[in-house]
């Protein structure tokens, strides 16, 4: 179940990168999952009832859900252009140029390198784990639940 819904997200996190309900529906209860590891099932039972944490939450739920769209497309991107990543482990590829059908001709520009986080997480499951991670964070620190406990608390 997400912990944000997509008037929310149209409302009050003034999200404009996720176009539809539905594609909204199914990143938001990713991320809700996500945010269920990273606060170690602290949620699972309910959102804070304080409204500044439960806002919080929903907001990282928010960000993470956008992040994962960022990276489904960076994912799309790759596997259609033809990018890769060089020996230092920056993302590389080719922007076509033009393709023919008949006979197959595809071209490309020169190669092009891009610095980018979430192309650099495409195909690298710790690497979206590490990005989305640090965008939850970004709203959940010094957050608690109801028992006063820090969300992000590793600790017993």
């Amino acid at each position: 179940m997400a912990y944000a819904d997509y008037t929310f997200y149209t409302t009050t996190y003034h999200g404009t990168a996720i176009a539809t309900q539905e594609d909204f529906n199914r990143l938001a209860d990713r991320a809700s999952d996500k945010l269920d590891i990273m606060t170690f099932d602290r949620l699972v039972s309910g959102l804070p009832t304080a409204e500044r944490a439960a806002t919080r939450v929903k907001k990282a739920v928010c960000a993470v859900a956008e992040k994962l769209q960022e990276i489904e497309q960076a994912e799309k991107m790759a596997q259609a252009g033809g990018y890769g990543t060089d020996e230092l482990g920056n993302v590389v590829g080719n922007i076509v140029t033009s393709k023919t059908a008949g006979a197959e001709s595809i071209s490309f520009s020169a190669t092009s390198s891009v610095k980018s986080a979430v192309l650099s997480a495409a195909g690298d499951t710790q690497a979206q784990n590490r990005l989305c991670y640090e965008t939850a964070r970004e709203y959940l620190a010094g957050v608690t639940d109801d028992c006063g406990v820090l969300l992000l608390y590793a600790g017993l």
